[in-house]
């Protein structure tokens, strides 16, 4: 086949003379020539005869490729059992959570006044939720108020969490092991001192594995469990009641609420320890939120509704008919004490004549995500109608002016909210600033942003809304092969 002309001509649809490099009409007419090599052409719009997928097709095309983005095999196929309202036992703690490379601290190796020295200046930062010291002062005053030796456990359990945080679980053992073996037996808990050194031991193990980088992480709830039990039936618990205890009383309860989420969701049927999370402090029952806040990060308001919300959660025996109804009144007592601070327009938009310090931030939070998992978990709504999208707008809003969270809790509800990727553009930002933190207090933030990015894969496969939220969860949560916590 010859040249039938330069793309100009024919173009123009005029007779082309063929001169090269240039056409002579083009030169005559001060054109531009575009020559005679090859040009690809593609159909233009609405030129049905060219079309090569028709434009429903692709768009088809395209949502089914976004609905699957991010997508792994696990997360078709649990949501196919979803779909179809059955869960095989073979996904039963299947789910496999990424280990992150464990980055350690630049450590000395340096006797136990260097590790005194580094717990007193992180203060409570390795035991959480608050950046407050009063926490840290109150267990070091705790850890020397007797023989500064290894039958002291406080003061083993201090070396241990603070040796963990510095050198890694193998140097750590050693104290860990100490701690464990100065627990005084329960014969002796009817001392105050002892039954105050043993609680406070236990919690101090119960958050070493917390910060353990393993999946036998898992092993928290043991620790945690102990400290159930020797606060509920030690006969000498009730001396502890005291207003110098407070900050302590307040450490406990606040694991203790958020360990009934995790058991709520992971275990199903619930099978707790078999004590449900009491407010103890002297501050809770004379009615001092504020105080209570200052000392735990989370007002006590939130706590209890999150207590009253799993428990109602549990199908009743007729046993248990009287507290539910008594846990239902007792939850719309708290929702509305609760959404009064947020008011109508979100916490952040609150103009004060000071800068918002973090503590209150936090506190916020808090609230927000109680709202949030109230709304999904006893109001059972679909996650559209406006002031539930309002409370998940205020709640992303809060964490990016926070820019670091290491709340599990409020982070894992207001982050499993997000819908459209600038939600989760902000979300995910979030989560990679919290893990370069240096200032971080726990290390399961990184499994935390796993959880919410399979429960995001559920949403997107869900696209008719066919499965409800707390089934969703529920499935999540429950295939991870250790408890999660989420304190």
């Amino acid at each position: 086949m010859g040249i039938k002309g330069c793309w100009t001509c024919r173009e123009r649809k005029v007779r082309c003379d063929s001169q090269w490099p240039r056409c002579g009409n083009c030169t005559k007419a001060r054109r531009v020539c575009q020559g005679y090599g090859i040009q690809l052409s593609w159909p233009r719009d609405g030129d049905g005869k060219r079309a090569i997928v028709s434009r429903d097709t692709v768009n088809t095309l395209q949502l089914n490729v976004k609905r699957f983005l991010n997508s792994s095999s696990w997360d078709i196929s649990l949501s196919e059992e979803l779909e179809n309202g059955r869960i095989s036992t073979r996904y039963l703690r299947t789910m496999k959570i990424p280990r992150p490379n464990y980055l350690s601290p630049t450590g000395i190796n340096r006797e136990e006044l260097h590790l005194l020295g580094f717990f007193n200046e992180s203060r409570s930062l390795i035991l959480g939720p608050t950046d407050e010291e009063v926490l840290a002062q109150f267990i070091l005053r705790v850890a020397f108020s007797g023989p500064s030796d290894e039958t002291n456990p406080v003061l083993q359990g201090v070396f241990a969490l603070t040796s963990l945080q510095l050198h890694g679980s193998l140097k750590s053992f050693r104290y860990k092991h100490l701690v464990v073996s100065s627990v005084k037996e329960p014969i002796n808990w009817l001392d105050e001192k002892t039954l105050l050194q043993n609680l406070m031991a236990m919690m101090l193990l119960y958050h070493y594995e917390l910060s353990l980088e393993s999946n036998s992480k898992g092993s928290w709830v043991v620790f945690l469990c102990a400290v159930k039990r020797i606060i509920n039936t030690s006969p000498a618990t009730h001396n502890l009641i005291r207003q110098e205890y407070s900050v302590f009383l307040d450490w406990i309860y606040y694991h203790e609420a958020l360990a009934e989420f995790t058991v709520r969701h992971w275990n199903v049927p619930y099978e707790g320890c078999g004590f449900a999370p009491i407010a103890r402090s002297p501050r809770t029952t004379e009615g001092s939120g504020s105080k209570v806040e200052n000392n735990i990060g989370c007002p006590v308001d939130v706590l209890q509704l999150v207590v009253h919300t799993c428990r109602l959660a549990i199908l009743p025996r007729p046993s248990e008919m009287n507290y539910a109804k008594a846990g239902i009144e007792r939850t719309k007592v708290l929702e509305e004490k609760i959404s009064r601070p947020v008011g109508d327009y979100g916490p952040i938009h609150v103009q004060f004549a000071t800068p918002i310090d973090r503590n209150t931030m936090v506190s916020d939070l808090h609230r927000l995500a109680c709202m949030i998992y109230v709304n999904r978990a006893v109001h059972r709504v679909s996650g559209t109608e406006f002031r539930h999208r309002r409370l998940v707008r205020e709640g992303i809003l809060l964490l990016t002016k926070m820019i670091t969270c290491q709340h599990a809790w409020p982070l894992f509800i207001i982050a499993c909210e997000a819908v459209d990727d600038d939600q989760r553009l902000a979300i995910l930002d979030v989560f990679e600033q919290s893990r370069q933190d240096r200032r971080r207090r726990s290390s399961h933030i990184h499994f935390i942003q796993h959880l919410v990015e399979a429960v995001w894969n559920q949403h997107d496969l869900n696209v008719e809304n066919q499965v409800d939220y707390l089934i969703i969860i529920d499935a999540v949560v429950g295939r991870v092969s250790f408890m999660p916590p989420f304190a």
